[in-house]
């Protein structure tokens, strides 16, 4: 007999069949040793059938074995209702070989929650390959799936995950690099940025409990979907109210700020960047205070660049306009004036963290060969 060539899915049809055979063996109350050699035989005769490509001949041994190690352990009285529990499971496998002999076994039956998982890992393949629409096709429909398995007593990413603890991936993780992703798929096709949207909205509705990170990453992916569509009105008002909530962290005002300065189609309103990153820096517990800084200087000489431009030929170097000079100072100033009440800059995460930036991203996919080169330039 073939085995049955069906890799990588697990039968939880089959493997509950031994349950009764496990509950038997238990019931014989032998010493733990003696029960280990036991639990050692099924325990094989388990990893055989439980995902597949097993041999008929091999789990008949395999069940030999059990029976005649339970009549050495006990005596063929006391090992009665175990070899009635391996018959009625022996026959139940005779008749799933027949089936398999005759082309007529059933598929296996997959749960919603192993379809999710199944279209993640399509998704993190895909991604490997740079291939952003069709990770994010897999993973829109993985959330799909997902919509249908929450529950109101769901409260946070987490709850889900205890609800269904299967899959090699994270559920907030994987939700977050979906909210990431669709970024770079909208710039291919604007629809992925409603869908963006979609789901930064209804994440946020389903998890109101979530922490405060992973809230603040749909947060973000939500304002900057609406500042992307245009909604500019809306998404001013979902970032004032990131800040409202969350007025100690950076990222909220560093990500609303970096509309005004850093869009490609629109001119710089670099006084209202400018604006928005003060008003973090005014709050004296505020945390990652270090990148608003860095933010303020960056500003900075994008401005100075653009000052440099508008000046005539016949006027002094941009370095020494006034108004050159006015930015220049404003920086430094913000550098050289003690914090006395700002945190101490994070150490930098670890390989496999979320990155520091904020982008929901793992730290080595994003900014830490960055943060290498620079250490070595210092």
């Amino acid at each position: 007999m073939k085995p049955t060539n069906i890799p990588n899915r697990y039968d939880k049809a089959r493997v509950a069949r031994l349950k009764p055979v496990q509950a038997a063996v238990e019931r014989l109350a032998l010493p733990l040793n003696r029960k280990r050699k036991l639990f050692g035989i099924l325990n094989a005769l388990e990893m055989q059938i439980e995902d597949g490509g097993d041999s008929p001949d091999v789990n008949d041994r395999l069940l030999d074995a059990l029976r005649a190690s339970a009549l050495h352990q006990v005596g063929r009285k006391k090992a009665k209702p175990l070899m009635d529990a391996i018959d009625i499971f022996a026959r139940a496998e005779n008749e799933r070989w027949e089936q398999v002999r005759t082309g007529t076994l059933p598929p296996i039956e997959v749960s919603l929650s192993e379809q999710m998982d199944d279209l993640v890992y399509e998704a993190y393949e895909y991604l490997e390959k740079r291939q952003s629409v069709a990770a994010c096709d897999r993973w829109l429909a993985a959330w799909a799936i997902a919509e249908q398995l929450i529950t109101p007593e769901m409260r946070s990413a987490e709850d889900f995950k205890a609800a269904y603890p299967g899959g090699l991936y994270s559920f907030r993780d994987w939700c977050t690099e979906l909210m990431f992703e669709l970024h770079n798929a909208g710039l291919e096709d604007e629809r992925y940025t409603e869908k963006r949207l979609a789901v930064a909205r209804s994440f946020l509705d389903y998890f109101p409990d979530q922490d405060a990170n992973t809230q603040m990453n749909a947060y973000r992916a939500q304002g900057e979907a609406l500042w992307a569509l245009g909604r500019r009105a809306d998404a001013e008002a979902v970032y004032a109210e990131v800040v409202e909530r969350f007025p100690d962290n950076a990222w909220g005002y560093i990500g609303w700020s970096d509309h005004y300065w850093l869009d490609r189609d629109a001119p710089g309103d670099y006084e209202r960047a400018e604006a928005i990153l003060r008003r973090a820096l005014d709050r004296p517990t505020l945390n990652d205070r270090k990148y608003v800084l860095d933010r303020l200087e960056s500003l900075a000489a994008k401005r100075a660049e653009a000052v440099q431009h508008e000046e005539t030929a016949e006027e002094a170097s941009p370095s020494q306009t006034p108004l050159s000079q006015r930015i220049q100072k404003t920086v430094s100033s913000l550098w050289e004036k003690p914090q006395k009440t700002a945190k101490a800059n994070p150490p930098r995460p670890k390989r496999n963290d979320p990155c520091w930036c904020g982008s929901g991203k793992k730290y080595k996919h994003c900014h830490m060969k960055e943060d290498r080169e620079k250490d070595k330039t210092r």
